[in-house]
């Protein structure tokens, strides 16, 4: 979420194998792929949704991924680079007009929690569920609502067991920065 988290991902879980991936705006967080997936539109998602460009009301947004070998912090001689850069050389792999798009659910099965991430990651293993997309409505209200609407589909009993999950942190926790609005639910 800041520069001194993503210098802090890039150093310590970052190894040989990986993919650096990153939305080409400023103020975006560094995602790491461990390994190998399949599931590269929703790592691409992910990296659009929580960057800068969702905070400036843009509704998609390139990104790209790259080999850890390309990822350095060392300038070329004369060159800057701000806390929380990266210099990343050579060719990158390009996901263009990613759709930024956040789903909101509650998750109830192997154990209860709020989940939250791209739509196709998380809807399914959701008991009820919300999609945001960039909007006007500032974040603590987002989190507000989208918490109304996950508790109208639990019990009164359900809602009380959950009370240590289902809170406005937990949601919170999830919403990206800046405007949102709630796109749909389930």
């Amino acid at each position: 979420r800041d520069a001194s988290q993503n210098e802090e991902l890039v150093k310590k879980y970052m190894s040989g194998k990986d993919l650096f991936v990153h939305a080409d705006v400023h103020g975006a967080s560094v995602v790491i792929v461990k390994g190998q997936t399949e599931k590269m539109d929703e790592v691409a998602q992910f990296a659009a949704s929580y960057s800068g460009a969702w905070r400036s009301g843009h509704f998609s947004a390139a990104v790209y991924s790259a080999l850890p070998s390309q990822v350095s912090k060392t300038p070329e001689s004369g060159e800057f680079i701000s806390r929380g850069s990266f210099i990343v050389r050579g060719d990158r792999t390009w996901y263009r007009n990613v759709p930024l798009a956040v789903g909101i659910g509650l998750m109830l099965e192997p154990g209860a929690a709020v989940i939250g991430g791209p739509p196709l990651a998380i809807r399914g293993k959701t008991t009820a569920y919300l999609e945001l997309r960039p909007g006007q409505y500032e974040p603590n209200d987002v989190a507000k609502k989208v918490l109304r609407t996950l508790k109208q589909n639990v019990t009164g009993e359900e809602e009380k067991a959950l009370k240590g999950i289902l809170n406005t942190e937990q949601v919170a926790a999830f919403v990206p920065p800046g405007g949102s609005d709630i796109a749909g639910s389930s």
